[in-house]
């Protein structure tokens, strides 16, 4: 099999992938020098990630890493390209949880408590 080949048959196993600028963190099991780092997350698909950081972490370390939206992931560092690396999820996530917006809404005692407000006086026909 030429190297093309092999190529293009690395890309139709690769699962789809989103592009995205996200902000996360991630932290080395066992690595108490340095507990968690912050992430500029690039791509993200169900089985895994790619991403930017300043700290450079070895191929084979096992990670957590923590996105908006979804509880921490774990994940072992797949390869390493200066700051970029990429981490393979030991579990599938939902990808698209990531990517909503943060819900900005009142915690359930206030919002049982709102009402609409209304003037006193005030006839709406």
């Amino acid at each position: 099999m030429t190297r093309r080949a092999a190529n293009r048959g690395d890309q139709d196993r690769r699962k789809p992938r989103q592009r995205m600028m996200l902000l996360g963190a991630i932290s080395a099991c066992g690595d108490v020098a340095r507990p968690r780092q912050p992430i500029r997350i690039r791509d993200l698909s169900a089985t895994g990630l790619m991403a930017v950081s300043d700290t450079i972490y070895d191929q084979g370390a096992i990670v957590d890493v923590e996105m908006r939206g979804l509880p921490p992931v774990r994940g072992e560092i797949a390869w390493v390209e200066g700051k970029r690396f990429g981490v393979t999820f030991a579990l599938p996530i939902n990808p698209l949880l990531a990517r909503q917006p943060l819900a900005r809404s009142l915690p359930p005692r206030l919002a049982a408590a709102t009402k609409p407000l209304r003037r006193p006086g005030f006839r709406v026909d």
